[in-house]
């Protein structure tokens, strides 16, 4: 019979997580799956391109599930059964010491597990998203760049930002254009503790961003937010935006934007065509209409996104790896996002014949 010494907190946190799992699934709100498939040449293609990473990552994995287990026998029953005991002596009562102590042998599996499955996850992912990036779009693909919080400033879409941080970055070039595509979580307001209407959730974005490099704006910057903006932020554009709110004149336009520019022919930019391209965007965005920002040398789009489309997810640690699988989904994920790079790629195309 196994002893202690084998005994593996992870396999009891795997059937706790895969019931969690599935009650999100049965929301609607998880991963969508294989959305795109590919066809069996281009499966065949990257499956050799991944398969020499297959054993080495297998044995991070394996390292991993061993220094979490050894770690969690100490830390699980040390939390929970110190917390337990000085209740317990303290006179809190059976019950309370109880939960209590149970509540610290978790916090003990969460001291056991550190960061480590979130750095296997991201082993993984930076592994085999450069091969299926480069192979099917030619694009570059950089896990958790850096994030440059000034540019988010120089976009004027945020007055009060408060931090980013950016999970994926592709760059390349398509139709003639260097573009890139982050998967971005933007957080711009501070939670206002006080204020018992506010929503805690809408003090961050997080959204795929199109930038398309592009000359079309000589000066100045054009922001657009959808009219159905979180309140927080429409706000902070009311009350600190340093451009003037202009209306078009085009009612179904302006019903679907604000439209915010310091740029001196920003009126004139905005053609009927370049409006209709824009309110087009709305068909492939994931998650309702999405921002824009024009400003010399760039345009700009961010389209929000939700739990469902988070692209590029690698399963934990205590699940052994399916390479067939995993292709599979990172190349159906780039599929969807280059939906979103090919529309904001034909909305500059608009802009410079306009």
């Amino acid at each position: 019979m196994a002893g202690y010494s084998d005994f593996s907190f992870t396999s009891l946190w795997a059937r706790l997580g895969g019931a969690a799992d599935k009650a999100v699934i049965a929301t609607g709100n998880g991963p969508k799956g294989v959305v795109v498939g590919l066809s069996e040449t281009e499966h065949t293609a990257l499956m050799s391109g991944v398969t020499p990473l297959v054993g080495e990552l297998e044995q991070c994995r394996v390292s991993t599930l061993e220094t979490v287990d050894r770690r969690a026998r100490l830390w699980v029953p040390l939390a929970g059964c110190a917390t337990f005991l000085a209740l317990l002596v303290s006179g809190q009562g059976l019950v309370a010491a109880l939960v209590f102590g149970i509540v610290a042998a978790f916090a003990g599996w969460f001291v056991a597990m550190g960061n480590r499955s979130s750095v296997y996850q991201t082993e993984v992912k930076r592994r085999f998203a450069s091969v299926i990036s480069r192979h099917l779009a030619g694009f570059d693909h950089v896990v958790e760049p850096d994030t440059d919080l000034v540019r988010l400033h120089d976009w004027q879409l945020f007055p009060d930002l408060q931090s980013a941080r950016t999970l994926d970055r592709m760059v390349g070039e398509r139709g003639g254009f260097r573009v890139s595509l982050s998967e971005m979580s933007i957080a711009y307001a501070a939670n206002r503790r006080n204020n018992k209407d506010h929503n805690l959730g809408d003090h961050t974005l997080t959204a795929s961003v199109v930038e398309v490099a592009s000359n079309s704006v000589g000066e100045g910057v054009m922001v657009l937010t959808p009219t159905d903006a979180p309140l927080r932020l429409l706000e902070a554009q009311e009350k600190a935006a340093n451009l003037a709110l202009m209306p078009t004149g085009d009612r179904d336009f302006d019903s679907a934007y604000h439209f915010r520019t310091s740029a001196p022919d920003g009126a004139g930019l905005l053609t009927a065509q370049l409006r209709a391209a824009i309110l087009a965007l709305e068909k492939v965005a994931p998650a309702g209409r999405p921002y824009l920002v024009f400003m010399p040398g760039s345009i700009t789009v961010l389209f929000p996104t939700r739990l469902a489309d988070l692209a590029f997810h690698v399963p934990p640690y205590w699940i052994p790896l399916d390479t067939g699988t995993l292709v599979a989904q990172f190349a159906s994920d780039l599929a969807l996002k280059n939906a979103l790079l090919s529309a904001v790629v034909a909305l500059s195309v608009v802009l410079r014949g306009s």
